[in-house]
């Protein structure tokens, strides 16, 4: 039997419509500033956003101000990810509104993509 390709997407497709027409704006500034991190590494990692998925970013850079720098965050990122950990440092634990902000935008079956 042939596996059918999956369609990748930054957003979950029917989210989309929400976040533009206000849904941004119910966000906190830290969720909406965690998802346009992960939107800009998955496009500086070579994802073509959708129509739709670009108006969402150009949006959700227009409510983050100046306050955000997409470079400087997965430098610092990267940084952390491949650097040597210090002999006194303890394991990073992200805070439980992390996981409501990917659980709030994946797909109902924990991924953000569509089997078919």
């Amino acid at each position: 039997m042939k596996q059918r390709a999956r369609k990748e997407h930054l957003f979950v497709p029917g989210k989309i419509d929400w976040m533009l027409a206000g849904g941004l704006e119910t966000m906190d500034a830290g969720d909406r500033q965690m998802l346009l991190v992960m939107a800009e590494t998955e496009i500086q990692d070579g994802y073509k956003p959708t129509n739709g998925e670009k108006k969402v970013i150009e949006k959700l850079r227009a409510l983050g101000g100046d306050e955000y720098d997409a470079r400087d965050i997965r430098r610092k990122v990267k940084t952390m990810v491949r650097g040597r950990k210090k002999p006194d440092t303890h394991p990073l634990r992200l805070p439980p509104a992390y996981d409501r902000l990917l659980n709030r935008f994946r797909g109902p079956n924990g991924s953000n993509s569509d089997s078919g």
